[in-house]
């Protein structure tokens, strides 16, 4: 993700479900909260973080939910899961256990937003494996 100012920040989440802050591109990470929590993104794509605690179900572990895109216009976050669900919540979703508004059934795990929230964009992967 990245932010709308003109220094150039990137936020990526570990492996471990941690979210680090790097400045681009001296790699200095930033760990001062209070100046974290003043940034605008100009992007999202994180599945961690205050602002997306709505999309994990009751019942979610921490791997179940692989992906998140939030529009352009910044209202709306779309997710992808292990169960192949894709769903659509408001933006930010910071309640916890929000029923999404929208899901679909597929074996999936990219999604982007294509010209604001009119159009959302995603690939499926046929996998002989599974038999579909």
């Amino acid at each position: 993700m990245y932010s709308k100012f003109s220094v150039v920040i990137l936020k990526v989440s570990t492996g471990s479900y941690k979210r680090q802050v790097y400045e681009v591109p001296s790699g200095k990470q930033l760990v001062d909260q209070a100046v974290i929590d003043r940034i605008t993104w100009a992007t999202w794509t994180s599945v961690l973080g205050d602002e997306v605690i709505g999309i994990w179900s009751r019942h979610a572990e921490k791997a179940d939910v692989n992906c998140a895109c939030v529009s352009h216009s910044g209202i709306n976050l779309v997710t992808g899961d292990d169960f192949g669900m894709v769903k659509l919540f408001d933006f930010p979703c910071p309640e916890k256990f929000v029923r999404n508004c929208f899901g679909l059934h597929h074996y999936n795990k990219k999604y982007c937003w294509y010209y604001g929230p009119a159009l959302l964009l995603w690939k499926m992967e046929i996998f002989p494996s599974l038999n579909l």
